[in-house]
């Protein structure tokens, strides 16, 4: 559990001691901050009679301009406040105090200086196996996507230090190790202009890098970060990353083993058989519940030929990757990504079953049929999504196979009669089980 908080408002701050009610004329009487917090209000009111402004993180989940850590494990609060220059000509200038408690006052320990067009985001990561925080604070520049990153740590009065400053595309804060301190992954460009992966590591009062290697090719942003784990239990982090072309989307996988960054996507000496690239944007996931993050690979299903047609349809094979392993395939599913479900594929369908994606009176619908060859098809199911005032009739209809539903949509399932006729045999049991709503966030 995290061991700080964010409150929304400086007022927030002001807060009674004890946990007694008041009564009668108590309750008219405006409430008396603690003495911590009055003098740590001073402290502010001064900086704001300077000509600053309170100012706060636009993303993350510390959002607060006012901000209590507890950054040295000690069981007290720091407080981190957040500033920038309120003219015209100071408005790019943004200051980050830090106030430590001493006895019963709050005291300024140091302050980290930054020109931008915003703070982007802060953390206060574990930097330490024995708990001790760090401070990253990322600032936005300009619109080209390319941000700036100053690492920070503090000594044992809370006195901020600059470790890092640096411009990067995207990072992600992960324990690549396994020792309860998180590491720092940036993705950022060489002096040669190629994009390239650094991991960098803290030790002994300095941020060190650990390692770095390239990004998959013809790849121009990253759409986001998030660590997983893959084969034997390494952690990993995860770039999803669009391509040149506008179309699909390219994963990368970073692991750091025996001293080593390692780009997962790349590892090997066939690196076809690693690809991650698939023409659908859909992320990684753990789609099978085994811990590990899978991705996905973008197969043609039965009687289409033409990847690149409009009404091409596709299913996914999830392949785990691990370091020096041949990626496996885990699992095959056909993702609704519009309408939010997913239905698994059985190994015994996957080259005999079709689809074709259509919409019919405001139902949305997938015909699933056996594929036979050519044009020959026998129908099997259909899979709807049912929105808006249609969704109560059709979430009361007993004489179709209901699938599941949310606030927002119904589905269910209605069988053909030529299924009879299949040898596939799909049961609605079969079709109940093998579909879910989609629990992960989809790249739309």
């Amino acid at each position: 559990m995290k061991s700080f908080r964010i409150i929304p408002a400086l007022l927030s701050l002001l807060l009674l001691g004890g946990c007694t009610f008041p009564s009668g004329d108590d309750l008219l009487a405006a409430p008396k901050p603690s003495t911590n917090y009055r003098t740590l209000q001073a402290e502010l009111e001064e900086l704001l009679a300077s000509g600053v402004s309170y100012t706060a993180p636009a993303e993350g989940e510390n959002r607060s301009s006012i901000q209590l850590v507890d950054l040295d494990g000690d069981g007290v609060e720091e407080a981190i406040t957040f500033f920038r220059g309120s003219s015209a000509a100071t408005s790019s200038n943004f200051s980050v105090y830090v106030y430590r408690k001493q006895e019963e006052r709050y005291v300024c320990t140091g302050s980290v200086e930054g020109q931008a067009m915003a703070i982007e985001s802060v953390d206060y990561p574990v930097i330490t196996p024995d708990g001790r925080r760090g401070m990253v604070l990322s600032w936005r520049l300009g619109g080209d996507g390319t941000g700036a990153l100053t690492v920070c740590d503090f000594n044992k009065d809370c006195v901020p230090s600059v470790l890092l400053e640096t411009e990067y595309s995207a990072m992600e804060l992960a324990d690549m190790t396994g020792d309860g301190a998180r590491d720092l992954l940036l993705l950022t460009t060489d002096p040669a202009g190629r994009r390239v992966a650094r991991l960098y590591q803290y030790h002994s009062g300095a941020l060190t890098l650990a390692g770095e290697t390239g990004t998959s090719p013809e790849t121009v942003s990253v759409e986001r970060m998030q660590t997983g784990r893959v084969l034997d239990n390494h952690t990993a982090v995860f770039a999803e990353e669009k391509m040149a072309s506008g179309v699909g989307l390219t994963t990368d996988i970073f692991v750091y083993a025996d001293d080593l960054l390692i780009n997962l996507a790349l590892d090997g000496e066939n690196a076809i058989t690693r690809s991650t690239y698939r023409p659908v944007s859909v992320y990684a996931a753990d789609v099978n519940g085994d811990g590990m993050t899978e991705l996905p690979r973008a197969v043609l299903m039965a009687g289409y030929t033409d990847a690149a047609a409009s009404d091409a349809v596709f299913m996914l094979d999830w392949y785990a990757y691990g370091v020096d392993q041949i990626p496996e395939r885990v699992m095959t599913t056909y993702q609704n990504i519009s309408d939010g479900w997913s239905l698994t594929i059985d190994p015994a369908w996957r080259d005999r079953i079709t689809a074709v994606k259509s919409n019919d009176t405001g139902l949305s619908l997938v015909t699933f049929s056996e594929y036979l060859g050519g044009t020959q098809r026998v129908p099997l199911f259909i899979v709807y999504c049912a929105t808006g005032a249609a969704r109560e009739y059709y979430a009361g209809r007993t004489d179709l196979v209901q699938l599941g539903q949310t606030a927002q949509a119904v589905y269910f399932a209605k069988f053909a009669e030529e299924a009879r006729n299949s040898t596939l045999a799909v049961t609605p049991e079969d079709v109940r089980k093998r579909f879910s709503l989609v629990k992960q966030d989809w790249n739309e």
